[in-house]
């Protein structure tokens, strides 16, 4: 759209795989590619788009190229769930990054020393990465802004029927306030500090004095706005938070039962069976 706009070619692109093979994406389809990374020729931008489920020598690989691009001057990045190959790369290090917001957990489970960033996109020096879905069209408008300036960005957000251009810094979740159907402040910050605590659980009542309210105050807020009560509510966010390491890690059922803060793999995988309608192993599999 804004080689259209301005009547000239101000970006061109090519589509790369390891290989050189159509990449097949998780709904069955396939994208026809223009060739392999080992012929590829220097880019001003390369950017990896991938999933959650590598294997470790695709990461490898494409770690290294990204590596070598970088030295070579180009500005690297991902889109969605290529963050883990630029951390392989040793790419994070210091700098502000991000991932899609469901892809965090099993990072920094994997990368402890790593803290990705809550927003659409981050733009760290020579180093670009992005939660992907809507907000890989406002990294584009970024991009074309710092390029070509605010009009021909503008005009391109209009024509993709694009509300407004976001500036990166916002949060890529609903926010917490839609989430609990509320915009009670004193139940806001509890369920804050719950998302923050799940490794090592708060007590109730520690969550409802640092909440502000009393206990009682807490759980009528719970009831009220989530049909649960807080403690039912916390255990929630915990088992949500070990499928989702259970689907992104070949963690230990061991492990994740620790990471997200239950005593032993015996209470997490009963709790979870619960939860869920089968145990850990079980849904592992499917």
């Amino acid at each position: 759209m804004a080689n259209q706009l301005s009547a000239r070619p101000l970006f061109c692109w090519t589509s790369l795989s390891l290989d050189g093979q159509p990449v097949p994406f998780s709904n069955g389809a396939q994208i026809t590619v223009d060739g392999s990374i080992k012929n590829s020729t220097q880019s001003d931008f390369v950017f990896v788009v991938a999933g959650a489920d590598l294997s470790d020598q695709v990461e490898k690989s494409a770690a290294k190229w990204l590596y070598t691009s970088l030295r070579a001057g180009a500005t690297v990045g991902s889109i969605s769930g290529g963050a883990p190959i630029l951390a392989r790369a040793g790419l994070l290090g210091n700098r502000a990054f991000t991932l899609h917001w469901e892809d965090r957990s099993g990072f920094t489970e994997r990368y402890p020393f790593l803290s990705p960033e809550d927003r659409l996109y981050c733009a760290d020096d020579h180093v670009i990465t992005c939660g992907g879905g809507g907000a890989a069209t406002d990294l584009i408008l970024h991009l074309i802004t710092r390029e070509f300036g605010d009009d021909i960005a503008m005009t391109v957000a209009d024509m993709c029927v694009h509300f407004g251009m976001r500036r990166g810094e916002e949060r890529p979740q609903s926010s917490l306030s839609m989430t609990v159907g509320s915009r009670n402040p004193h139940l806001i910050k509890a369920v804050r500090l719950m998302q923050d605590n799940l490794e090592d659980p708060l007590d109730v009542e520690v969550i409802a004095a640092q909440s502000t309210i009393s206990r009682r105050q807490l759980e009528r807020l719970f009831n009220t706005h989530t049909g649960r009560t807080p403690s039912r509510f916390y255990k929630d966010l915990r088992l949500d938070r070990a499928r989702k390491l259970l689907r992104d890690t070949d963690y230990r059922i061991v492990t994740i039962a620790a990471a997200c803060g239950f005593a032993n793999a015996t209470t997490f995988s009963k709790s979870f069976r619960r939860r869920f309608g089968t145990c850990p192993i079980q849904f592992r599999r499917i």
